[in-house]
């Protein structure tokens, strides 16, 4: 029905509902307009009417989900707004109200947003979702405004027509109640299947509970100094493996959650190999004793993050530290001299277990002459032709004696290796001869044999290192291959040299060499060759820093200081690859983690830090911060191989570290020796004994997220910065699997978008993650975390700074880790990703929040939840 008082009113006042600068009508449009009088022609209503139902059934006026529609249709969907609205004043041409009103809205609002998109569209930059982040902000908008458009409309027509509602999805009242629901927090963490499997002692339950409590008062001590809720979930950050490239680039995302001041927020740190450089810088500076002259926080308006006309000092120092493996002619000099030592102790284990086995069948020659052999080949064919009849009969002797046969009947089994065995031994005292007569006369045999044993040594080395670089599908069997003919070889010599001497002289040599095995065994500590020392040395060097910006002495893990620091876990792995527990089968590793409260891993048990200090003096958080990067070392974890390990060890390639327990007691060795070493050598560390072998966290885990799981952490942001350039996402699918054995933990991550186009690009820097913890004890349905997961990644958008960096190094931003020697331009790089990453979390499009300078933790995820996700089926 209409409204015969607004047909008397002048359109300022008939409009006045639409009027302000953010709706429809401002000042300048009354100025023009304003006196006209409100007549609407009958001869209007029709394309009013029309135009209605084409703003009601377009995406021009419904809200576009975040991962719903097409940025490209939802641009030609208001483009063709025009047409309809020429076709339509055009049909009508005594229609001034109507006309004035939607050319008035079209080319004000509508062309500037067109204008600008198509042009964006063709060059493709709607593609990356950081920018069709910013399109769909400016679609809500102009959204807002063309339903305003079709309320002035229903004015017009003054009929009762449906009208657009302005709400978001109806998918998000159920993803909020969702997102609302509570996590358990649990300190230290939920006991892994590998813990479930090996039986607990009532002193060890006693011990996890103390260590439990210890760990909620750090969290809770830190909570109180930065006035955060004491609530009842936790939150944690992880830092990804990958050298210095993930360090810088995580550096650049805490830049950015910095300024948000989001890092108070946070109660856990969980960092990886590189991404333990920054961590440990953190922990340093902030976990130090507290210094009250020095504000050093975490808070935005604090150091390290707070900008003096521009970036503070101390990161400036880490800036500096980038190249941190450079070294002086002096210092390369005497790494080489240690890596020297290490290479002669090395070889010289390998030389004294060759001329064992070469002089034992020495002997075995002296015992089994021509004569002899054939009866004794006789003798032990007809042995175990007899075996073979007995072992079936023994079924019958009961379960007890049927166990102990099948024990026997193992190392009877491997007795089928000897003649093969045998064989070899003698072909390869036959091409050692020949090589003997071809290469070395008769007067000078030992000394011949020596510079002979090492030219082969040699030589084989570095067709053995060529061969790790290439044919690499076939490298496990050519290196394998190599590798037993190698040693074949050297025994050969080794027979060779015996074979020369007398029998005395034979026994005084086998003498002497067992005398120094027996010194190396009783004083020689394994750990004194490892290189790490000196990797720790630069690290320290570069990380970690007083407030000074100066490199200063390392602080205990036990001397932790919890207020201003996020509670750091630096995560290494735990080799096992000589571990008899099923549950390792194909891992070769357990995760093995350093916290200020404890350390260990599932395996082998947790225990304070105190005690592991007490019995390894040198442990310490250079300490930890090395062995949580020792990338390269003889046991690597899930990449364990044992002709890798081999060489890798009597190279002296050994970034690893053997730790003593502290829950074993009754040992008379203070360090690691020959023992532990030949360990190494050939790949058959445990969890049994006095000592273990730590190394990289990325062994076994590389995106830090683990130990954030085993806690339930409601919120978790995972920067991951590994060297993926065909983003095949290793680190993440790897964290599913493990989660998924050890802890029934479900993570749904859908990476499409960061997967690579044809141009090489992604369209998001980042993904947002549900993960499903299941119904423990006390549970009666599972509980939702949320991750978000940063990739290092380019979307095409980024600024001329990085473009132009990646045209100069097409590798960017996919260094191989190996490069450990960043320039300044290269640290720039990768620091400005990692902050344009950041800073897209924090776009109005998808979080719906104004991005200010204080952003709350719940309601930033909250945000992000409504953006990513659809209704859980659950």
């Amino acid at each position: 029905m209409k409204d015969k008082e607004s047909e008397k009113l002048p359109w300022r006042t008939a409009l006045s509902r639409w009027e302000g600068q953010n709706l429809l009508f401002d000042d300048h449009f009354f100025e023009a307009y304003g006196d006209r009088v409100w007549d609407v022609k009958t001869s209007e209503l029709g394309a009013a009417h029309a135009l209605h139902i084409e703003l009601v059934s377009r995406v021009a006026t419904h809200p576009l989900g975040y991962n719903e529609g097409s940025e490209e249709r939802a641009l030609e969907s208001v483009f063709s707004l025009f047409a309809v609205a020429r076709e339509l004043t055009r049909s009508a041409p005594e229609a001034p109200t109507f006309e004035t009103i939607v050319w008035h809205v079209l080319n004000t609002f509508v062309r500037p947003f067109t204008a600008k998109w198509h042009v964006r569209a063709k060059t493709g930059e709607l593609r990356a979702l950081d920018s069709s982040d910013i399109f769909r902000a400016e679609l809500v908008d102009l959204q807002r405004r063309l339903i305003a458009l079709d309320d002035v409309l229903a004015k017009i027509t003054e009929s009762e027509c449906y009208s657009v509602p302005v709400t978001g999805r109806p998918a998000d009242a159920a993803v909020m109640r969702e997102m609302t629901k509570p996590v358990s927090w649990k300190p230290m963490g939920e006991p892994s299947s590998v813990a479930v499997a090996r039986p607990r002692t009532q002193d060890e339950a006693t011990r996890l509970e103390k260590l439990k409590t210890a760990e909620a008062a750090f969290i809770k001590e830190r909570r109180t100094f930065y006035g955060i809720g004491d609530n009842d979930w936790a939150s944690g950050i992880a830092l990804s493996g990958g050298g210095i490239r993930s360090a810088t680039f995580a550096m650049g995302v805490l830049v950015s959650l910095s300024k948000r001041n989001l890092l108070t927020q946070f109660d856990y740190l969980s960092s990886v190999s590189g991404g333990g450089y920054i961590s440990s810088f953190l922990t340093q500076l902030l976990g130090s004793p507290p210094d009250e002259k020095s504000a050093l926080t975490l808070r935005s308006s604090d150091l390290p993050f707070k900008r003096e006309e521009g970036e503070s000092l101390l990161l400036q120092r880490i800036r500096h530290g980038a190249s941190f493996l450079s070294a002086g002619p002096w210092e390369r000099f005497a790494v080489a001299m240690a890596q020297a030592q290490g290479i002669f102790i090395n070889v010289l284990m390998c030389v004294l277990l060759i001329s064992i086995l070469a002089y034992i069948q020495i002997l075995l020659n002296y015992a089994l002459t021509p004569d002899r052999r054939a009866s004794v080949a006789l003798a032990f064919i007809i042995a175990f032709f007899a075996w073979a009849l007995v072992l079936p009969v023994s079924r019958t002797f009961g379960h007890q004696w049927l166990n102990l046969f099948n024990k026997i009947n193992a190392w009877v089994c491997a007795l089928l290796l000897v003649p093969p065995i045998w064989a070899g031994l003698q072909a390869a005292n036959a091409v050692a001869t020949l090589l003997r007569e071809w290469l070395v006369p008769d007067e000078t045999r030992l000394t011949g044999f020596a510079f002979v044993f090492f030219l082969i040594f040699g030589a084989v080395f570095s067709i053995a290192a060529a061969l790790f670089i290439g044919f690499s599908r076939i490298r496990p069997l050519l290196m394998t291959g190599l590798t037993v003919v190698f040693v074949f070889l050297c025994e050969g010599f080794a027979f060779q040299v015996f074979s020369g001497l007398d029998e005395i002289t034979a026994l005084k040599v086998m003498i002497s060499l067992l005398a120094v095995g027996l010194v190396l065994f009783v004083l020689f500590n394994a750990n004194s060759t490892s290189l790490h020392h000196y990797y720790r040395t630069k690290l320290l060097q570069a990380f970690l820093l007083d407030k000074h910006a100066q490199p200063t002495l390392p602080i205990k893990l036990s001397a932790f200081s919890a207020p201003r620091a996020m509670f750091p876990i630096i995560n290494c792995a735990l080799n096992v690859p000589g571990s008899k527990m099923p549950e390792m089968r194909g891992r070769h590793a357990d995760l093995f983690s350093f916290t200020p409260v404890s350390a260990g891993a599932n395996l082998i048990g947790h225990f304070p830090i105190a005690d592991w200090e007490s019995k390894n003096p040198q442990l310490d958080l250079a300490t930890a911060m090395a062995l949580s990067g020792a990338a390269v070392s003889p046991q690597m974890g899930l990449r364990t191989s044992r002709y890798g390990s081999f060489w890798l060890t009597v190279m002296n390639i050994r970034l690893n570290l053997w730790l003593r327990r502290p829950s074993i007691g009754g040992t008379l060795r203070r360090y690691p020796n020959l023992w532990n070493l030949q360990k190494e050598l050939l790949a058959s560390a445990s969890e049994n004994g006095a000592f273990v072998n730590i190394s990289d966290g990325g062994h076994i885990e590389n995106l830090g997220v683990y130990e954030l799981l085993r806690r339930r952490c409601r919120f978790i942001v995972a920067i991951d910065g590994e060297n993926d350039s065909q983003m095949t996402f290793h680190a993440l699918t790897n964290l599913q699997r493990l989660a998924y054995i050890d802890h029934g933990i479900v993570i749904e991550a859908n990476l499409e978008d960061l997967r690579l186009s044809e141009k090489g690009l992604s369209r998001s820097h980042f993904r947002f993650c549900r993960i499903r913890y299941p119904a423990g004890s006390g549970d009666q349905h599972e509980q939702i975390g949320y991750m978000i997961y940063l990739k290092l990644s380019l979307t095409g958008n980024e600024g001329e700074f990085i473009r132009r960096y990646k045209f100069d190094e097409p590798a960017f931003p996919h260094h191989p880790t190996a490069n450990q020697f960043f320039t300044e331009v290269q640290f720039e790089a990768y620091r400005a990703l990692g902050e344009h990453v950041g800073d897209k979390m924090f776009l109005p499009a998808i979080t719906g929040l104004a991005d200010t300078s204080d952003v709350l933790l719940e309601n930033w995820f909250y945000g992000l939840g409504k953006s990513f996700l659809d209704q859980s089926p659950g």
